[in-house]
Protein backbone atom coordinates (compact mmCIF):
# COMPACT_ATOMS: atom_id res chain seq x y z
CA UNK A 1 0.00 0.00 0.00
CA UNK A 2 1.45 3.35 -1.03
CA UNK A 3 1.81 6.05 1.56
CA UNK A 4 2.04 8.90 -0.96
CA UNK A 5 -0.44 11.68 -0.50
CA UNK A 6 -2.94 12.20 -3.26
CA UNK A 7 -2.76 15.84 -4.40
CA UNK A 8 -5.99 17.75 -4.16
CA UNK A 9 -7.82 18.41 -7.44
CA UNK A 10 -6.84 21.58 -9.22
CA UNK A 11 -9.62 24.11 -9.19
CA UNK A 12 -8.45 26.73 -11.67
CA UNK A 13 -10.64 29.18 -13.53
CA UNK A 14 -10.34 31.99 -16.03
CA UNK A 15 -11.23 35.48 -14.93
CA UNK A 16 -12.45 36.29 -18.46
CA UNK A 17 -14.94 33.39 -18.27
CA UNK A 18 -16.70 34.82 -15.25
CA UNK A 19 -19.90 36.80 -15.64
CA UNK A 20 -20.19 39.61 -13.16
CA UNK A 21 -22.30 42.71 -12.79
CA UNK A 22 -19.37 44.76 -14.06
CA UNK A 23 -18.69 42.86 -17.31
CA UNK A 24 -22.13 41.47 -18.21
CA UNK A 25 -22.99 44.43 -20.45
CA UNK A 26 -19.60 44.30 -22.18
CA UNK A 27 -20.00 40.65 -23.21
CA UNK A 28 -23.74 40.81 -23.89
CA UNK A 29 -23.30 40.43 -27.67
CA UNK A 30 -20.87 37.48 -27.55
CA UNK A 31 -22.30 34.44 -29.37
CA UNK A 32 -21.34 30.98 -30.61
CA UNK A 33 -22.43 31.38 -34.24
CA UNK A 34 -20.36 29.84 -37.01
CA UNK A 35 -18.37 32.05 -39.36
CA UNK A 36 -20.98 31.74 -42.10
CA UNK A 37 -23.92 32.35 -39.79
CA UNK A 38 -22.25 35.32 -38.11
CA UNK A 39 -21.47 36.86 -41.50
CA UNK A 40 -25.03 36.75 -42.76
CA UNK A 41 -26.03 38.87 -45.78
CA UNK A 42 -27.80 41.37 -43.51
CA UNK A 43 -24.79 41.79 -41.22
CA UNK A 44 -22.36 42.19 -44.11
CA UNK A 45 -24.67 44.66 -45.84
CA UNK A 46 -24.93 46.82 -42.71
CA UNK A 47 -21.17 46.81 -42.17
CA UNK A 48 -20.52 47.62 -45.84
CA UNK A 49 -22.90 50.57 -45.82
CA UNK A 50 -21.48 52.02 -42.63
CA UNK A 51 -17.89 51.49 -43.75
CA UNK A 52 -18.59 53.25 -47.06
CA UNK A 53 -20.25 56.13 -45.26
CA UNK A 54 -17.29 56.50 -42.91
CA UNK A 55 -14.78 56.28 -45.77
CA UNK A 56 -16.64 59.01 -47.66
CA UNK A 57 -16.91 61.35 -44.65
CA UNK A 58 -13.76 60.71 -42.63
CA UNK A 59 -10.54 62.10 -44.09
CA UNK A 60 -8.35 59.93 -41.85
CA UNK A 61 -10.15 56.75 -42.90
CA UNK A 62 -10.14 57.68 -46.58
CA UNK A 63 -6.45 58.58 -46.52
CA UNK A 64 -5.41 55.34 -44.84
CA UNK A 65 -7.37 53.23 -47.32
CA UNK A 66 -5.82 55.03 -50.28
CA UNK A 67 -2.36 54.64 -48.74
CA UNK A 68 -2.80 50.89 -48.28
CA UNK A 69 -4.05 50.48 -51.86
CA UNK A 70 -1.23 52.60 -53.28
CA UNK A 71 1.47 50.81 -51.30
CA UNK A 72 0.08 47.36 -52.12
CA UNK A 73 -0.46 47.86 -55.86
CA UNK A 74 1.68 50.89 -56.67
CA UNK A 75 1.79 51.57 -60.40
CA UNK A 76 0.76 48.01 -61.21
CA UNK A 77 2.57 44.76 -61.99
CA UNK A 78 5.59 44.65 -64.25
CA UNK A 79 6.67 41.67 -66.35
CA UNK A 80 10.31 40.62 -66.43
CA UNK A 81 11.52 38.11 -69.02
CA UNK A 82 15.19 37.14 -69.05
CA UNK A 83 15.76 34.73 -71.90
CA UNK A 84 18.86 34.74 -74.05
CA UNK A 85 16.96 36.59 -76.76
CA UNK A 86 17.01 40.27 -75.76
CA UNK A 87 14.78 41.36 -78.65
CA UNK A 88 12.14 38.78 -77.67
CA UNK A 89 12.29 39.96 -74.06
CA UNK A 90 11.69 43.58 -75.01
CA UNK A 91 8.86 42.70 -77.39
CA UNK A 92 6.96 40.61 -74.83
CA UNK A 93 7.43 43.09 -71.97
CA UNK A 94 6.34 45.96 -74.22
CA UNK A 95 3.22 44.02 -75.27
CA UNK A 96 2.38 43.26 -71.64
CA UNK A 97 2.75 46.93 -70.68
CA UNK A 98 0.54 47.92 -73.60
CA UNK A 99 -2.13 45.44 -72.51
CA UNK A 100 -2.12 46.54 -68.85
CA UNK A 101 -2.47 50.17 -69.94
CA UNK A 102 -5.33 49.30 -72.31
CA UNK A 103 -7.44 47.63 -69.60
CA UNK A 104 -6.42 50.02 -66.79
CA UNK A 105 -5.04 47.13 -64.74
CA UNK A 106 -3.29 49.25 -62.09
CA UNK A 107 -6.41 51.29 -61.35
CA UNK A 108 -8.61 48.20 -61.19
CA UNK A 109 -6.21 46.50 -58.79
CA UNK A 110 -6.10 49.56 -56.53
CA UNK A 111 -9.91 49.60 -56.49
CA UNK A 112 -9.78 45.85 -55.85
CA UNK A 113 -7.62 46.43 -52.75
CA UNK A 114 -9.70 49.33 -51.44
CA UNK A 115 -12.88 47.30 -51.88
CA UNK A 116 -11.39 44.60 -49.67
CA UNK A 117 -10.74 47.20 -46.97
CA UNK A 118 -14.18 48.84 -47.11
CA UNK A 119 -16.50 46.05 -48.25
CA UNK A 120 -14.40 43.26 -46.79
CA UNK A 121 -13.95 41.58 -50.17
CA UNK A 122 -13.16 42.43 -53.76
CA UNK A 123 -14.35 40.75 -56.96
CA UNK A 124 -12.83 40.75 -60.44
CA UNK A 125 -14.38 38.89 -63.36
CA UNK A 126 -12.14 37.46 -66.09
CA UNK A 127 -13.82 38.43 -69.37
CA UNK A 128 -13.12 38.76 -73.07
CA UNK A 129 -13.27 42.29 -74.42
CA UNK A 130 -13.38 42.42 -78.24
CA UNK A 131 -13.14 46.23 -78.13
CA UNK A 132 -9.55 46.12 -76.94
CA UNK A 133 -7.06 47.28 -79.54
CA UNK A 134 -4.45 44.80 -78.41
CA UNK A 135 -3.67 41.28 -79.64
CA UNK A 136 -4.75 39.93 -76.26
CA UNK A 137 -8.42 40.67 -75.55
CA UNK A 138 -8.39 39.39 -71.97
CA UNK A 139 -9.98 41.90 -69.60
CA UNK A 140 -10.91 42.20 -65.93
CA UNK A 141 -14.27 43.61 -64.84
CA UNK A 142 -14.67 44.77 -61.24
CA UNK A 143 -18.00 44.35 -59.46
CA UNK A 144 -19.06 45.28 -55.95
CA UNK A 145 -19.73 42.70 -53.27
CA UNK A 146 -23.43 43.63 -53.32
CA UNK A 147 -23.77 42.15 -56.79
CA UNK A 148 -22.43 38.71 -55.75
CA UNK A 149 -25.50 37.42 -53.98
CA UNK A 150 -28.30 34.90 -54.18
CA UNK A 151 -31.76 36.50 -54.39
CA UNK A 152 -34.20 35.52 -51.71
CA UNK A 153 -33.60 34.06 -48.25
CA UNK A 154 -30.65 31.67 -48.09
CA UNK A 155 -29.35 29.59 -45.21
CA UNK A 156 -25.59 28.95 -45.06
CA UNK A 157 -24.59 25.32 -45.41
CA UNK A 158 -21.58 23.22 -46.40
CA UNK A 159 -22.53 23.42 -50.08
CA UNK A 160 -23.81 26.99 -50.41
CA UNK A 161 -23.61 30.42 -48.89
CA UNK A 162 -24.97 33.72 -50.10
CA UNK A 163 -23.70 34.10 -53.66
CA UNK A 164 -21.39 31.06 -53.72
CA UNK A 165 -21.89 27.34 -54.43
CA UNK A 166 -19.25 24.87 -53.22
CA UNK A 167 -18.29 21.42 -54.42
CA UNK A 168 -18.07 18.41 -52.10
CA UNK A 169 -14.47 19.28 -51.23
CA UNK A 170 -15.35 22.79 -50.10
CA UNK A 171 -13.99 24.61 -53.14
CA UNK A 172 -16.03 27.42 -54.72
CA UNK A 173 -17.69 26.02 -57.84
CA UNK A 174 -20.06 28.82 -58.94
CA UNK A 175 -20.69 32.44 -58.09
CA UNK A 176 -24.08 34.13 -58.43
CA UNK A 177 -23.80 37.48 -60.23
CA UNK A 178 -26.88 39.68 -60.08
CA UNK A 179 -27.73 41.19 -63.45
CA UNK A 180 -27.84 44.64 -61.86
CA UNK A 181 -26.59 46.21 -58.66
CA UNK A 182 -29.32 46.07 -55.98
CA UNK A 183 -28.59 49.71 -55.14
CA UNK A 184 -29.16 51.03 -58.66
CA UNK A 185 -32.10 53.41 -58.84
CA UNK A 186 -33.09 51.90 -62.19
CA UNK A 187 -32.66 48.30 -61.07
CA UNK A 188 -35.72 46.33 -62.20
CA UNK A 189 -34.33 42.78 -62.33
CA UNK A 190 -32.80 42.25 -58.91
CA UNK A 191 -34.07 38.66 -58.80
CA UNK A 192 -32.17 37.61 -61.92
CA UNK A 193 -28.63 36.32 -61.67
CA UNK A 194 -26.02 34.40 -63.65
CA UNK A 195 -24.08 31.37 -62.41
CA UNK A 196 -20.45 32.04 -63.18
CA UNK A 197 -17.83 29.27 -62.94
CA UNK A 198 -15.36 29.92 -60.17
CA UNK A 199 -12.52 29.84 -62.70
CA UNK A 200 -13.55 33.26 -64.04
CA UNK A 201 -14.04 34.96 -60.66
CA UNK A 202 -11.25 36.43 -58.55
CA UNK A 203 -12.45 36.68 -54.95
CA UNK A 204 -10.12 38.41 -52.47
CA UNK A 205 -10.89 38.64 -48.76
CA UNK A 206 -9.21 37.99 -45.43
CA UNK A 207 -10.20 34.64 -43.96
CA UNK A 208 -10.21 35.12 -40.20
CA UNK A 209 -12.17 32.01 -39.18
CA UNK A 210 -12.31 28.42 -40.42
CA UNK A 211 -15.26 27.93 -42.75
CA UNK A 212 -15.55 31.63 -43.56
CA UNK A 213 -16.75 32.13 -47.13
CA UNK A 214 -17.45 35.87 -47.40
CA UNK A 215 -15.42 38.83 -46.24
CA UNK A 216 -16.25 41.40 -43.57
CA UNK A 217 -15.13 45.01 -43.76
CA UNK A 218 -11.64 45.55 -42.37
CA UNK A 219 -12.97 48.78 -40.82
CA UNK A 220 -15.42 46.91 -38.58
CA UNK A 221 -13.44 47.20 -35.30
CA UNK A 222 -12.73 50.89 -35.94
CA UNK A 223 -16.21 52.08 -36.98
CA UNK A 224 -17.36 53.02 -33.43
CA UNK A 225 -13.99 54.68 -32.76
CA UNK A 226 -14.14 56.64 -36.00
CA UNK A 227 -17.55 57.97 -34.97
CA UNK A 228 -16.16 59.03 -31.57
CA UNK A 229 -13.15 60.65 -33.26
CA UNK A 230 -15.36 62.79 -35.46
CA UNK A 231 -17.58 63.72 -32.50
CA UNK A 232 -14.52 64.64 -30.45
CA UNK A 233 -13.15 66.85 -33.21
CA UNK A 234 -16.45 68.68 -33.65
CA UNK A 235 -16.88 69.08 -29.89
CA UNK A 236 -13.36 70.53 -29.57
CA UNK A 237 -14.02 73.10 -32.29
CA UNK A 238 -17.41 73.98 -30.80
CA UNK A 239 -15.85 74.48 -27.36
CA UNK A 240 -13.18 76.74 -28.83
CA UNK A 241 -15.80 78.79 -30.70
CA UNK A 242 -17.93 79.20 -27.56
CA UNK A 243 -14.87 80.21 -25.52
CA UNK A 244 -13.99 82.84 -28.14
CA UNK A 245 -17.42 84.48 -27.81
CA UNK A 246 -16.77 85.63 -24.24
CA UNK A 247 -14.69 88.81 -24.22
CA UNK A 248 -14.49 91.76 -21.79
CA UNK A 249 -12.71 95.14 -21.63
CA UNK A 250 -11.80 96.96 -18.40
CA UNK A 251 -11.26 100.72 -18.48
CA UNK A 252 -9.71 102.74 -15.64
CA UNK A 253 -8.83 106.43 -15.05
CA UNK A 254 -5.98 105.51 -12.72
CA UNK A 255 -2.41 105.99 -13.88
CA UNK A 256 -0.56 102.83 -14.81
CA UNK A 257 1.43 101.10 -12.10
CA UNK A 258 5.14 100.67 -12.28
CA UNK A 259 4.45 96.94 -12.39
Amino acid sequence: RSSRRVPPPVRARYDAAQSTTENSNHWANADALSARAANSPEIRRTLRNRARYERDNNSYCSGMLETVASHTIGTGPRLQIRTNNAAFNRRVMSSFEEWTAAIGLAEKLRTFREARGVDGEGFLLITNNPRLRTPVQLDLTDVEADQIATPGPTLPSKTAVDGIEFDRWGNPAYYHLLESHPGDLSSMSWGSFTRLPAEVVLHWFKRRRPGQARGVSELTPALPLYALLRRYGLATVSAAEIAALFAAMLKSQLPPDDD
